[in-house]
């Protein structure tokens, strides 16, 4: 992978470690110090071929070959990532959700609160929800990337949705606290958050026993959920089920919600009650795991 796409990943979506991706990783440290070592080896031998370049030319060569097949493994394998002409299936559940049940389209982003792509996004998704109306649903899942910084984020705003005001809490740690980050990941300690949830006039004691109580887990589990449809970035969407990612434009958004809202309007018109479209024809007959487009054409 060149270095300018490496750039231009970064440039839309934060990565989350695969979990499966223990064994590759020690696999990967393994090959970082065989290199090392071998590298320190041929350098030796280079310096001491000009004493007796008989005796080490055959060594230097096969050194050279053996790093070369160890530069080709420590190559990083792209990671899958949901077939986007498919469509998932990926449930409202008790996620904070924004716009009629009955609306057309409804757009699932997985986002995280220290990732700078979703900051981007979410004022993206603002949008949309004022050009589309009604005809939108906007759902809110959390998928932790940054795990030091974001999950006690995560989970604060779980406890705020159990209050109702997920948005409210949503918006401060925002516009109070990444938007005003000075360094490090002191940006969502324990104080600073607290102080946010009561700014968003939450019940704190309600508040506190959540964090201590359902809302780690609750978190996890939306998270698995995203995992087991692929996503390991953010900020990720599934728009009625079809997969998008990072930052993008908005027309990019715009062009998929259009095709799902005629899809949506030609079968309501017959007969698929609106309110119903999207449990029943979206996660009721969508993908419920990891469809890559190679796996799709099996």
């Amino acid at each position: 992978m060149t270095r300018a796409l490496v750039a231009a990943m970064l440039v839309a979506a934060c990565a989350r470690q695969d979990p499966r991706a223990d064994d590759t990783a020690r696999r990967l440290a393994a090959i970082e110090q065989q290199l090392a070592a071998q590298q320190r080896e041929l350098e030796e031998l280079r310096t001491a071929q000009s004493a007796a370049p008989e005796m080490l030319i055959e060594r230097i060569d096969a050194l050279a070959a053996q790093l070369g097949k160890l530069e080709q493994q420590r190559r990083p394998v792209r990671r899958p990532e949901p077939d986007r002409a498919a469509t998932y299936a990926v449930p409202v559940g008790s996620s904070p959700s924004y716009g009629p049940r009955d609306a057309k389209v409804t757009l699932v982003m997985a986002m995280d609160f220290a990732c700078p792509y979703c900051r981007k996004a979410w004022d993206t998704v603002d949008e949309l929800r004022k050009r589309y109306g009604k005809d939108l649903r906007i759902v809110y899942k959390a998928m932790i990337v940054h795990a030091a910084v974001a999950t006690l984020a995560a989970e604060a705003a779980c406890a705020a949705n159990h209050q109702g005001k997920w948005r409210e809490l949503a918006e401060l740690l925002w516009t109070r606290a990444f938007d005003l980050r000075a360094s490090g990941n002191d940006v969502y300690d324990r104080a600073h958050v607290d102080a946010l949830a009561a700014a968003a006039r939450l019940d704190m004691a309600r508040y506190r026993a959540d964090l201590a109580g359902p809302c780690p887990l609750e978190v996890k589990q939306e998270q698995a959920l995203l995992v087991r449809l692929g996503v390991y970035a953010t900020p990720s969407f599934f728009i009625n089920g079809r997969y998008m990612s990072g930052a993008m434009p908005i027309e990019d958004f715009a062009k998929l919600i259009d095709e799902e809202r005629a899809k949506a309007d030609a079968a309501i018109a017959r007969g698929v009650p609106a309110d119903r479209y999207y449990d029943d024809e979206i996660v009721g007959k969508g993908l419920v795991e990891l469809v890559t487009p190679s796996r799709a054409a099996e």
